[in-house]
């Protein structure tokens, strides 16, 4: 029985030993990993790479990044991953170690999903016993257009006092829109406006475009108002769908607003 737990107890110590060879055999040295973005060395994984203001859905920006094995040894790693969506990670090859003084060069692109500022963090584990596991911090921000969140009653100025060519007499309207512009994106001078009528009866006519000259904007860009002449004939009401378009072509929300019918009109 003696003999036995002997022979466990060696077979114990020789396995722990032989994790021990291994594990030091399997570790490079200390700060063996190296991480540079564009030449310029991410030594403190503090260090927060900036992507800058991008447009939800619209722009992305890709910032390139070269991971070297600085030792005689060879390196591993566990795949380099982001803890965000909005920034996507891409190798230049599939690997997971790299021989003494090779490179791989990786990316991050990032491209916002939602509005506001993000933060993330790429991240990647080692046998650099300096980086168990190696990470740095990437930060970016997404802009929105313009959002359109009310209206109020639709008031009509002149009843059948416009004439429509081609369809006759017209009641003037005028419609006061409220807007959200959160990234102050609009500039008067090159902001139009889209308006789709459908009438009740399904007819649904071409859209319409009031330019700068057509709209009016509040000093503090919170209130649009605009002029709609409308001829319901055998319709009781009309939906107006409004959206801006700002001078880069970005467009906001549509916001549907309903015109009745009012009494005498045509």
């Amino acid at each position: 029985m003696k003999k036995i737990q002997k022979v466990i107890y060696i077979l114990f110590c020789l396995s722990v030993l032989t994790s021990c060879m291994i594990s030091e055999l399997e570790s490079v040295q200390p700060n063996s990993v190296k991480v540079a973005s564009t030449g310029v060395a991410i030594q403190d994984q503090s260090t927060v790479i900036e992507y800058g203001v991008l447009r939800v859905f619209k722009d992305s920006v890709t910032r390139n990044y070269t991971l070297t094995n600085s030792s005689n040894q060879m390196l591993r790693f566990s795949a380099i991953t982001s803890d965000n969506q909005d920034f996507f990670v891409k190798l230049e090859r599939d690997t997971l170690a790299l021989f003494p003084r090779e490179t791989l060069n990786f990316s991050v692109t990032f491209s916002p999903q939602l509005g506001g500022e993000t933060i993330g963090k790429i991240s990647f584990s080692t046998n650099d016993p300096a980086f168990p596991v190696f990470s740095f911090g990437v930060k970016g921000e997404g802009i929105t257009p313009p959002e359109i969140i009310g209206n109020s009653s639709p008031q009509f100025d002149s009843l059948n006092g416009v004439n429509i060519i081609g369809v006759g007499l017209a009641t003037l309207f005028t419609v006061e829109i409220y807007i959200e512009d959160s990234y102050d994106r609009i500039d008067a001078s090159n902001l139009s406006v889209e308006l789709q009528a459908i009438f009740s009866n399904g007819d649904r006519p071409d859209a319409i475009i009031k330019t700068p000259s057509e709209i009016t904007l509040s000093d503090d860009k919170s209130r649009l108002s605009y002029s709609f002449a409308v001829r319901f004939g055998e319709s009781n009401f009309v939906d107006v769908e409004t959206k801006l378009i700002l001078g880069n072509g970005d467009i906001s929300n549509i916001f549907k607003t309903r015109i009745d019918k009012p009494g005498g009109a045509q």
